[in-house]
């Protein structure tokens, strides 16, 4: 009777134990269904966007500053150097632009050029030496890729001597002069080589008269 009693036991807590291991959850504390502590919520969603994660996340230093990004600063010279028994060219003049866009740059120089030509008059020769300080705001427009318009607008200071070889006299003389140089040509890479003229040309302009050739580089 007891052996009998004891099985009869056995199979009634047989379903009540399966049933228990079916609904067994280690979740077992009741929360919110919004609340972050329910894993449920990012399952059923499919997601895990507001679950807490951890990141790795390396912070490293932008080349911009307040929108200004010196990765676009390009700086370049104008060289100029003539050597000749009558006609002699030094210069130096550094500039540095921006590039605002693919299709404009602009910026600002400063230049320096000693100019000394020989002249000769009715038997008498002349040495004409000049020392032009100057400084410049410059734009090149790209309306394509290797194709640009060039203007440079810019303030010089000019000393001039003239010598009389033959009778030694000097005189000398000194002023503003102002240019505005435009022109237009090609771009290879950061080099530019344009025909420029001079629309203003004062009478001591350090421009030639007509057309010229100018270059520049840029990096």
């Amino acid at each position: 009777m007891r052996k009998s009693a004891s099985i009869y036991l056995i199979l009634c807590f047989i379903p009540i134990f399966i049933q228990a291991q079916n609904n067994f959850r280690l979740d077992t504390v009741r929360v919110d269904k919004n609340d972050s502590r329910n894993i449920h919520t990012y399952k059923n969603n499919g997601t895990t966007s507001d679950a807490p994660e951890k990141t790795n996340k390396v912070i490293t230093k932008s080349n911009e500053i307040n929108g200004f990004d010196k990765t676009k600063l390009r700086f370049g010279a104008n060289l100029g150097l003539s050597l000749s028994r009558n006609y002699t060219v030094l210069g130096l003049g550094p500039q540095i632009g921006y590039s605002f866009r693919n299709h404009f740059m602009a910026g600002a120089g400063i230049k320096y050029y000693y100019t000394k030509t020989r002249a000769y008059d009715y038997g008498d020769s002349y040495l004409y030496k000049n020392n032009l300080l100057g400084a410049n705001i410059f734009g090149y427009i790209y309306p394509i890729k290797f194709i640009t318009i060039f203007a440079q607008p810019e303030l010089n200071y000019l000393w001039t001597s003239v010598e009389n070889e033959t009778t030694n006299e000097v005189s000398k003389d000194s002023g503003i002069v102002p240019s505005i140089v435009v022109g237009a040509g090609f771009r290879l890479g950061f080099t530019h080589i344009t025909f420029n003229y001079d629309l203003i040309h004062e009478v001591n302009s350090p421009y030639p008269e007509g057309l010229f050739l100018g270059v520049s580089a840029f990096f």
